[in-house]
């Protein structure tokens, strides 16, 4: 009876693999990181962590605020935190994608890092079990402030590129990429496979606790 929340535990497992693979494949395009990469990657070096540690700080702050703004979250959400930041760390230690070295190379690790990464988050909202925490957080200071939330990505990401860049986060021509064609990349690949991110509802903790004593199933 718990077949159907199952199969969306397994969607967001596979999502959160597939993006970091992609995030990796960014890193190691070596032309520059998309902004909360920059971030990421120059907190990594200055406190000497890992850059999947990196990401859950980051992570867990995003959704903190989004809380103290009156978002809500699921257990989907720290899922995406957490075991999105082991893989991350897991391919990386392993070394299996290489570094590139040129421009035409990292420009096209770089493509098909963010091409996976759209897809994975696709996967991941299809799981449909809670908002991912840098989506929560643009949402909140949306409706807290009154602003569009492009206008506060834009200006969350502004931000978030120059803390990383003060901290030694790579930024380049790729930065530049991802932050103009990122958005773009999700909505192309959103229509293709008929997915409405809009019409998806993501469950909170509350939401998904009443499915389970229910036998799993969402109404």
């Amino acid at each position: 009876m718990y077949a159907q929340y199952f199969r969306r535990m397994l969607w967001l497992a596979a999502g959160m693999l597939v993006s970091a693979v992609g995030i990796v494949m960014m890193l190691q395009a070596n032309i520059g990181l998309e902004p909360w990469s920059v971030l990421q990657q120059g907190m990594a070096q200055t406190i000497h962590i890992t850059y999947g540690t990196a990401s859950v700080i980051v992570g867990a702050g995003a959704i903190l605020i989004a809380v103290l703004c009156g978002e809500s979250f699921g257990f989907g959400t720290i899922i995406n935190i957490v075991l999105c930041a082991v893989f991350i760390d897991a391919l990386l230690f392993l070394g299996w994608i290489p570094q590139m070295t040129g421009l035409a190379s990292g420009l096209l690790m770089l493509a098909a890092g963010l091409e996976l990464l759209a897809l994975g988050t696709w996967m991941y909202m299809k799981s449909a079990l809670g908002a991912g925490p840098r989506d929560a957080l643009m949402v909140a200071l949306a409706r807290k402030t009154g602003r569009s939330v492009g206008l506060c990505r834009a200006t969350v990401e502004v931000f978030v590129i120059l803390t990383g860049w003060l901290l030694g986060g790579q930024v380049g021509v790729g930065t530049v990429v991802a932050a103009l064609g990122l958005g773009s990349l999700f909505n192309i690949n959103f229509h293709l496979l008929g997915f409405h991110a809009a019409e998806v509802h993501q469950e909170s903790v509350a939401e998904t606790l009443r499915i389970l004593r229910q036998g799993g199933k969402k109404p």
